[in-house]
């Protein structure tokens, strides 16, 4: 671009040069010959300057100089101007998507299906060294950084995420600039100060080659007209990038996060003048004690200067950070990110935590209130994104119950309406029935009969045991228990809710008189007619079943039943894992569990199962772990932070079904 510059400077010189004579309207046949003849001579030069011109791309042999290619030296030696050339046309055409600003991956869920066909093509071509040019389509390259962004926090490699945006942004332009801030976020949180400092250095000279709607992108822009900010506010978020992660990818939460991040700063912003200070000047002087006791930059130094200015926009970005947690602890988002610091010096630790941490950790439990909570669609997503979270809601519907059972099942209900996208949906019910078992005998029939409705729409049928052992209160004949058990037969069989819950009130309707039988009469029968007999107690024992289904009934104790359905079609269970690995049923159950905790449990919670199931936590991990290792060359349980978490990628490896 710029050799084109300095030759169109060089024609436009000879131009003006041969055009300082205008001719007059005489002698108009000479005037006509002279201008044929300046035009071809003018030709003939441009064409002679345009051969002899060769570009070449200057560079250093020093690794501490940047290769700037947006520098070109005229020289004489020649030099092929490289375009995105190494693009292929995709055979059919891109289908063309209206550009719009793309905020998250799942913005993927607006494309049409034919869209949504084509990026799962170009994402696949990207991963196998094969390039598309995308036409103008700048979308499609946008949700493959969100994408490539989202993978990396199940494989963790930063050396492969750097190569990958790397690539992405040569092939893609628009998108350079974002990967490397991006990845600078990513080396911050694995506390890779090299990784960050190099990228910085490169960023440097790159800047100026940013795209012009380069704050369009960033929030306040993104956000100026919904949120009605004033410039101050739009500056103020513009020093932000777009979170990339799944609780800001819901809208709503990234609003409130917004909102509440605005007033903590003009709050610090309070506190330091009531203290004879500034922002500024605070944020001057940590950022100063970073540059020199962490990065060992000479004050007044290039480097000292550039890291103060990198330094101070990283505070915003980290009080942004701490002001998201609080959201998710507000709408009981369990899962926190890293607001650890790459800081390694203690002193440049210190400094940062007693000047500018621990007054936004004062501030926020005063502020969080002015958060609006989530509204339904919101909850429904969270939902589904932290598959235990329904338990928080759970617990205060039963520390809260009245007496008033139909209340409490309106109430479970609801709660199920909203996770309606959550895997887990049936424990809720199972949990539900479990604790109203002990107040109502029908309410805890309706309630395991949800159960049981939503287990047999998961991917895999658990049929827990009602309550594991059902309240012997429940049935006060045989005659009940055997009608309960026909309409779960029936549901299992037609999968409709509303007739089973319309049958579970008749179970406790008087139907007929109770029989009394003669204990001595039916011995001097027996001795009769034994076949008889027989087909009583065949009536009287606590089993059903049908050509469908087994249900068999066993007394724990006085108090106690237990109910064990078991499908006939099922009668032979399988594994719904691949069959070299041989897994024992408690690895098969646990990871049955984590399937439906979305891939992630808290370490506690997984100990309390490993202890139910009388073996230690580590040791069920470590066992599944080495089942795995020679068939997917990786471990397939991971520890991270205080969960363990399973790569989808593999589990998708070792399940059939």
């Amino acid at each position: 671009m710029t050799a084109i510059i300095i030759i169109g400077i060089i024609i436009f010189i000879i131009y003006a040069a041969s055009s300082k004579k205008r001719p007059t309207q005489k002698n108009t046949t000479y005037t006509n010959n002279k201008q044929q003849s300046e035009k071809e001579i003018r030709d003939e030069l441009v064409q002679n300057l345009i051969k002899n011109i060769k570009v070449t791309v200057t560079t250093s042999s020093s690794a501490s100089n940047y290769n700037d290619d947006s520098i070109i030296d005229v020289t004489d030696q020649s030099y092929r101007i490289n375009s995105n050339s190494n693009l292929k046309k995709y055979r059919s055409g891109v289908p063309y998507w209206a550009h719009h600003y793309v905020y998250s991956y799942s913005e993927i869920n607006s494309a049409s299906s034919e869209q949504k066909k084509f990026y799962a093509i170009f994402k696949n071509s990207f991963l196998n060294r094969e390039y598309f040019d995308l036409e103008g389509n700048t979308n499609y390259a946008f949700i493959l950084l969100f994408d490539l962004l989202i993978e990396f926090d199940n494989h963790k490699n930063i050396s492969k995420l750097e190569s990958q945006l790397k690539i992405l942004g040569q092939c893609y332009p628009k998108t350079k600039s974002y990967g490397v801030s991006f990845l600078i976020q990513k080396m911050e949180v694995n506390g890779d100060s090299d990784g960050v400092s190099r990228l910085r250095a490169e960023d440097r000279y790159g800047y100026q080659n940013y795209n012009t709607d380069y704050d369009y992108w960033r929030l306040g822009s993104k956000y100026k007209t919904k949120l009605k900010l004033n410039d101050e506010e739009v500056k103020l978020l513009n020093k932000l990038w777009y979170p990339s992660n799944n609780f800001c990818s819901v809208e709503y939460c990234c609003v409130e996060i917004l909102k509440l991040y605005i007033t903590v700063i003009d709050e610090l912003k309070a506190s330091y003048i009531a203290e004879g200070t500034t922002v500024d000047a605070q944020f001057l002087a940590v950022a100063d004690v970073i540059a020199r006791k962490h990065f060992k930059y000479k004050n007044g130094s290039q480097n000292y200067k550039y890291s103060i200015e990198t330094t101070t926009n990283e505070f915003y970005s980290h009080i942004f950070k701490h002001c998201e947690n609080a959201v998710r602890e507000y709408y009981g988002h369990k899962r926190k990110i890293n607001t650890d610091t790459y800081y390694t010096t203690a002193e440049a630790k210190t400094e940062f935590e007693t000047k500018i941490i621990s007054k936004i950790s004062g501030l926020l439990p005063v502020l969080i209130s002015k958060v609006s909570l989530p509204d339904e669609a919101t909850d429904i997503e969270l939902y589904s994104q932290n598959t235990n979270r329904w338990k928080i809601k759970f617990e205060e519907l039963t520390t809260r119950y009245n007496e008033k059972p139909k209340e409490f099942i309106d109430s479970i209900v609801a709660l199920g309406k909203l996770n309606k996208k959550n895997p887990s949906i049936e424990n809720i019910f199972f949990e539900a029935s479990k604790f109203i078992a002990k107040y109502d005998k029908e309410s805890a029939l309706s309630l395991y009969v949800h159960y049981l409705f939503y287990d047999l729409k998961s991917a895999t049928f658990h049929n827990k045991q009602l309550t594991k052992t059902i309240q012997k209160s429940l049935f006060k004949t045989n005659e009940q228990l055997h009608d309960f058990e026909i309409i779960v037969s029936d549901l299992i069989k037609d999968k409709d809710l509303e007739k089973a819950l319309k049958n579970v009130s008749k179970v406790y309707e008087v139907k007929r008189k109770k029989i009394q039988l003669d204990t001595t009469l039916i011995k001097k029968v027996q001795q009769q007619h034994s076949g008889t007999v027989e087909l009583l107690n065949e009536y009287l024992k606590d089993d059903f079943e049908n050509e469908n289904n087994s249900i068999k009934s066993q007394e724990i104790n006085n108090e106690e039943i237990k109910i064990e359905i078991t499908q006939k079609s099922e009668a032979t269970s399988h594994s719904a894992f691949v069959s070299d690995l041989t897994f024992s049923p408690i690895h098969i159950s646990t990871l049955e569990l984590f399937s439906k905790s979305n891939f992630s449990i808290l370490q506690s919670e997984l100990e309390i199962f490993a202890k139910s199931k009388g073996i230690f936590k580590n040791q069920l991990i470590e066992s599944i772990n080495e089942t795995c290792y020679d068939f997917l060359d990786d471990v397939l349980i991971e520890e991270e932070d205080d969960y363990y978490t399973i790569n989808t990628n593999y589990f998708q490896r070792i399940f059939v079904q």
